[in-house]
């Protein structure tokens, strides 16, 4: 079983506002009392957020297929998936449709009774993977199904999942650029094991520190750093021209830094003027990738003097991405 984020059902504003307090009254996106949190959510966020943020997904809405990128990738990811595997192969979305319940439900319906579970996240944070984790085990034990799951890890050091981002990365990237920005999903610090949260900005911290391998496992800045840093050398790029970034900041408090929405404006004038963005942490294009980055950001760095921007798509449902996924996916149930 797959899952991923997901997306409102469409662009209209009462879809984006529903979706929107689905997603950020989860307390593991925002962590305070069940109480404030609420009042934060639907009190302040959502009824400012929701008009503006319906303009923004509508920008990236299939109108022919009435679809968003990350759902419509997710699907066929999952389709490919059970194609490749010859075995069922379910989607969830922790926010959205399908949802969880259904999913279960269906794979129960199957005759299915031992399921492998892979949040589509290569880095592991509470935020994302383990919200998704969590979720599913606690939506299985509500149904009260005859079946067990297993949880794969975050697959970021994985050769395969590796082997395919850098292949996505040199079939995209051009040869003249001045920088290969790497931008991740930032987190609050708050989010971060305390010995981590100090040197914010430092984007080698947690590369030089002495994690246990449960810290390893969970540590979400190790794990942005450590895959900036095999990206850069297994396209082997100086160091000069390589930078890791996080987008994505929501309120005032303080964020993983350096913040992209910062450094975007300031590129051009250190002499990068050509850049390239990827984005390792998204598995499926989606509003942070196609508007965000692509929009928002291409605006700002070629309104500070940038010449030329390429985004790097994300590997999506790429064929390449399929036959990484059931690699990790045969050796996860390997060791178990």
């Amino acid at each position: 079983m797959l899952i991923n984020l997901g997306s409102p059902r469409s662009p209209k504003v009462k879809d984006v506002a529903s979706y929107l307090r689905e997603f950020l009254m989860d307390e593991r996106v925002i962590s305070l009392s069940p109480f404030w949190r609420s009042v934060l959510v639907k009190g302040i966020i959502v009824p400012f957020r929701s008009r503006r943020s319906a303009r923004n997904y509508s920008y990236i809405w299939d109108e022919e297929q009435e679809v968003f990128p990350l759902v419509h990738h997710s699907a066929l990811l999952a389709e490919a998936l059970s194609e490749q595997m010859k075995r069922p192969v379910g989607l969830a979305m922790r926010y959205g449709a399908p949802s969880m319940d259904d999913t279960l439900l269906e794979l129960s319906q199957l005759g299915v009774k031992e399921v492998s579970v892979l949040p589509l996240y290569p880095h592991y944070t509470r935020s994302s993977f383990e919200t998704a984790a969590v979720h599913a085990l606690d939506r299985l034990s509500a149904l009260g199904l005859d079946m067990e799951l297993s949880v794969m890890d975050a697959f970021y050091e994985e050769e395969a999942y590796n082997r395919v981002l850098v292949e996505q990365v040199r079939r995209h990237l051009p040869e003249d650029i001045d920088r290969l920005i790497i931008s991740m999903h930032g987190i609050p610090v708050s989010h971060l094991m305390p010995p981590c949260r100090s040197q914010n900005g430092e984007t080698k911290h947690c590369i030089h520190s002495h994690h246990t391998p449960q810290q390893r496992a969970t540590c979400y800045r190790l794990h942005c750093e450590s895959s900036a840093e095999r990206l850069r050398q297994d396209l082997g790029l100086p160091e000069s021209k390589v930078e890791l970034v996080y987008q994505s900041r929501l309120g005032n408090h303080e964020w993983m830094r350096p913040y992209f929405i910062e450094r975007v404006k300031c590129f051009a004038g250190e002499g990068a003027k050509r850049i390239a963005v990827v984005c390792p942490g998204f598995i499926c294009d989606c509003l942070e990738t196609l508007h965000e980055i692509d929009v928002e950001y291409r605006r700002d760095f070629m309104h500070t003097g940038g010449h030329q921007m390429t985004y790097i798509p994300c590997l999506n449902s790429s064929p390449e991405l399929v036959e990484a996924l059931s690699e990790i996916i045969y050796k996860h149930e390997k060791r178990l």
